[in-house]
This record gives C-alpha cells, structure tokens and sequence, in this order.
C-alpha cells in the first residue's frame, strides 16, 4: 500500500512505480488554516482475490473541511433491478459492466488535503526508502494527498465529473432524470 500511494518502492521491487497520491513532507509545510486528518488502517479478507489479505489506507473524512460540492447524484436499487430484469426478460439482448480499476483512487484533485500519519505505522523499509526520520513530528509524519483516496469526502465527485468528461467524447451523457445512469446520443446503448 505504501509503494502504491506513494512513489513505489524502488527498481529492484515489483512495483518500482507508484501513483504519486502521497508526497512526505513536513508539518510546517502544510498551508496555514489546513488541518490534517488522520490514517485509519482498513484489514480485509478477500478469498476471491490473488492475494486474498488485503490492507488498504483510508483518510479520515469527518476531519476534511472540503468548500466546495461533495455529493454525487446515484441511481438507487430499484432502477438497477429493473436495468437487470429488462435485459434478462428481452430476447437477445446483452448486458456489460465494466470497472475502472483505480479510477476513483487516480483522480487528480485541484487542492490537495493533508494527513498525520503515526510512525509506529510507517514500517522502517519505508522510513528509510523515503528519508523519513528528520519529518517526525511528535511521533507523527505528515502526507500530502494530491489524488482521490478512500475516505475523502470530495473524491467520488471528482472522480464521476472526470468519468463524464471522459465518457462524453465518446458520445456517452448522463440521463436527465436517471441519475446514475448513462446513455450514448446516437446509439440505442
């Protein structure tokens, strides 16, 4: 999780690259009237998966004073069941859904946000790998959090305005009164 939030973990490791959503720096670094948020650790067991433990980083999205809009219109149940039992009821008819992998987790955000993370959680390959010993703070390093990241309040809009700029090129919109739903401007999709 560290390589893949951070910048990776070097050349010799299986992941040399990461997404560049964290940056280390320090506390006096953060911009005055920004308060950081904190590190929740979220542990999984995931059998349909390759590597079925799954650890995951998560910000602590009650702490985030966000300005601007954070919801983002979603269909609900109903309209998902009727989508499903439509095509399963239609003779012929084909159904595809797809997942972007990391999507959500690589929107580049326009202002950053911040975290304290505890360094008894920064295991010391880690600490060493990106000179963090000079950046503890009481007992803390701080994070600057540059792309979308679970907890963040705002990260799901950013993410659904960035599917739509990406979708609408292709000629797919959003439906007025459906929301959550997409359809293409010339084909019956």
């Amino acid at each position: 999780e560290w390589g893949r939030l951070c910048q990776g973990l070097g050349a010799d490791s299986k992941m040399p690259k990461g997404t560049d959503t964290m940056f280390f720096l320090r506390r006096k670094d953060i911009p005055r009237g920004r308060k950081p948020t904190y590190l929740r650790i979220v542990c999984a067991f995931r059998p349909e998966k390759e590597n079925p433990r799954c650890i995951r980083f998560t910000c602590g999205g009650d702490k985030i004073d966000y300005p601007g809009e954070v919801s983002t219109k979603t269909c609900d149940l109903v309209t998902v069941k009727v989508l499903i039992n439509s095509t399963l009821s239609t003779l012929f008819a084909r159904f595809m859904v797809g997942d972007l992998k990391d999507f959500y987790l690589g929107t580049p955000m326009d202002r950053y946000e911040y975290m304290r993370i505890p360094v008894w959680a920064i295991p010391d390959f880690i600490m060493h790998h990106y000179n963090l010993h000079d950046m503890v703070e009481d007992g803390f390093v701080c994070v600057e959090i540059r792309k979308g990241m679970y907890g963040l309040p705002q990260a799901g809009r950013i993410a659904n305005d960035r599917l739509t700029k990406f979708l609408e090129p292709h000629g797919y919109v959003p439906m007025d009164i459906t929301p959550g739903l997409w359809k293409h401007k010339t084909r019956p999709i």
